[in-house]
């Protein structure tokens, strides 16, 4: 009986050296998993900043160039080019209706758009659907756009966020979603729902003795509020089909982007 008891004590010993063994081993599998994570975010983070760089967000006085019959040029003179043709081509329709779509398409081509702080890459659609549009603004199906602002969990810290407009079974879906942060994306169905949760999350995180003057404005930090997207927007053949739309109630000035909701240096100045 004794020698029993001997041989299962002596089993469950070699089972708990084998156990501690492939503990250890998986210990150190995960820490090398994870300082490869590590590093490879930091390089995700490096490249995101070079792309940005090399594509002009941060380079405020510089306008990109797009290519129009092979000759470069800036997006303001290539929008008066197309407005100019829009306004001298005007019978018959057909003729005008095939110059707006070429215009669009050639439009596409010199995305992305480096506005201010802010850098559109694409303009999406303008839906029929009464969804996607109100009385003052107009929400493009496929509308993507990226800016710097405030990271959500440390506001001390940049962060570049992506703003994206989809259609969510014939309703809109607004999403801003924080880089290497895919578990924090805010969404809604509208613009402010979205820019109200970021705005209250920073606060949450940031000095709870400061109260930052925070003011909504979803539009804005999308950039749906920028003149020369919404010259752009005027552009899409489905302009005409907002029925709803009597035009753009909120247009955005210089002074409106130093705004702490829009802009992180102003957003700095109450948190030091």
């Amino acid at each position: 009986m004794h020698f029993n008891y001997k041989r299962k004590y002596d089993r469950l010993k070699r089972c708990i050296k084998l156990y501690i063994l492939e503990n250890s081993c998986l210990t150190d599998e995960i820490c090398h998993l994870q300082s490869e994570l590590a590093a490879t975010r930091y390089q995700r983070i490096y490249l995101i900043k070079r792309l940005m760089f090399y594509e002009g967000l941060e380079k405020a006085n510089i306008e990109p160039n797009c290519v129009s019959n092979g000759k470069l040029e800036s997006n303001d003179n290539f929008l008066r080019a197309l407005n100019k043709n829009k306004q001298s081509v005007s019978y018959p329709r057909e003729i005008n209706k095939d110059t707006q779509n070429g215009s669009t398409a050639q439009l596409k081509k010199s995305f992305p758009i480096h506005l201010n702080n802010l850098l559109l890459h694409s303009l999406g659609d303008i839906s029929g659907n009464l969804n996607f549009h109100n009385e003052g603004w107009i929400y493009p199906v496929g509308y993507v756009a990226t800016r710097i602002y405030a990271h959500p969990k440390d506001p001390y810290k940049k962060c570049v966020y992506t703003c994206k407009i989809l259609n969510n079974a014939g309703v809109p879906q607004f999403q801003i979603i924080p880089d290497n942060d895919l578990d924090g994306v805010y969404f809604g169905e509208t613009p402010n729902m979205c820019h109200a949760e970021l705005l209250n999350n920073i606060q949450r995180y940031a000095n709870k003795r400061v109260k930052i003057p925070f003011d909504v404005q979803g539009e804005s930090f999308f950039g749906l509020s920028n003149p020369k997207i919404q010259s752009l927007l005027r552009l899409d053949p489905g302009f005409h089909r907002c029925l709803n739309f009597k035009g753009y109630n909120n247009i955005q000035n210089p002074t409106s982007l130093n705004n702490a909701s829009l802009s992180f240096e102003t957003l700095q100045t109450f948190l030091t």
